[in-house]
């Protein structure tokens, strides 16, 4: 009489047979995990275009490690250029170049030539928005898979304040002429229009780019009656009135991840418009209370601070 194969032996054509839990078959579940596995061929096709958009803002010396941020990236706000010296960082580690891919916040402001107390607050809020991460030494690095988001999201970033808003298009022949940008009518219709704005003055201390959008979109439509918005719209019109830190990529990102009920978008050629719904209303408008009554606590506790102070004996 032939005697079966016992659980997890192989048959004669060699498959296994082995039951997973359950009673399942394991290559089953073999199959469905195998998907997590990387694809090298895939990996380094990505890995090729992120080193592109990296040659754009940084370049890396070959003997030293040093990374060296490029004229474009120089021109970025100080929380950006922090950004790409990190991800070079990254890249010349991987090319063993330097020892690991951490940084002290004095070598970050001995590259950038900035104060190191000007550096480690953006370091701080860079770190509360994992862009970086920081370890229990307070050295910081960027993880590799922040890298590509990050350089994307330079790529289309706005100029920071004070840069000329004059960029060199190359004609037909190969030289370069000057043009000068052209300003959005819509903002540039809200920014001359004499408005009084002192009721938002909580918008500036907000910290997440969704909140600034739909801050945007609050005091467009309530104050200029302006029912919809562009991500670039909305940096735009941030920027010029309240000193906020924003960009156009950041704001777009924030809503492609918020539920629906807070925004609607409609296509309008190349660009997608947002209108603010009453739920986003009804949640910008918690956030701002939230912010005042985080000021007014502040004010508070400085008058109590200032009446306990000793005073002095002089009259």
């Amino acid at each position: 009489m032939p005697v079966k194969p016992m659980s997890g032996e192989s048959s004669e054509n060699g498959s296994t047979k082995e039951d997973g839990p359950g009673g399942n078959p394991a290559k089953t579940e073999t199959a469905i995990l195998s998907k997590l596995l990387f694809d090298e061929e895939e990996f380094l096709g990505r890995l090729e275009a992120t080193t592109e958009r990296a040659m754009k803002f940084l370049r890396i010396e070959p003997r030293t490690g040093r990374v060296v941020l490029q004229e474009e990236a120089k021109r970025l706000k100080v929380r950006d250029q922090i950004r790409l010296l990190l991800a070079g960082r990254y890249f010349a580690m991987k090319l063993s170049l330097v020892p690991n891919e951490k940084m002290h916040y004095r070598e970050i402001a001995v590259e950038l030539n900035r104060p190191p107390n000007g550096i480690s607050p953006e370091l701080t809020d860079l770190v509360r928005d994992n862009d970086l991460a920081r370890d229990d030494e307070g050295l910081v690095s960027m993880p590799f898979h922040r890298i590509d988001g990050t350089l994307r999201e330079l790529e289309v970033a706005q100029p920071s304040e004070g840069d000329s808003p004059i960029k060199e298009h190359v004609r037909h022949n190969g030289t370069r002429r000057a043009s000068r940008q052209r300003a959005d009518p819509v903002v540039q219709a809200m920014l001359e229009k004499p408005m009084d704005l002192s009721e938002f003055s909580w918008i500036p201390r907000l910290r997440k780019a969704m909140d600034k959008g739909l801050a945007a979109l609050l005091v467009a439509k309530e104050k200029y009656d302006v029912n919809e918005m562009t991500c670039a719209q909305m940096a735009t019109f941030l920027t010029r009135t309240f000193p906020i830190d924003v960009t156009r990529a950041a704001i777009n990102m924030a809503f492609l991840e918020i539920k629906s009920q807070y925004v609607a978008p409609s296509a309008r050629g190349k660009e997608i418009m947002y209108s603010l719904l009453p739920l986003g209303r009804q949640y910008v408008l918690k956030v701002a209370q939230e912010v005042r009554a985080s000021l007014e606590q502040g004010q508070k506790e400085s008058e109590t601070d200032n009446l306990s102070a000793p005073r002095s004996n002089e009259e």
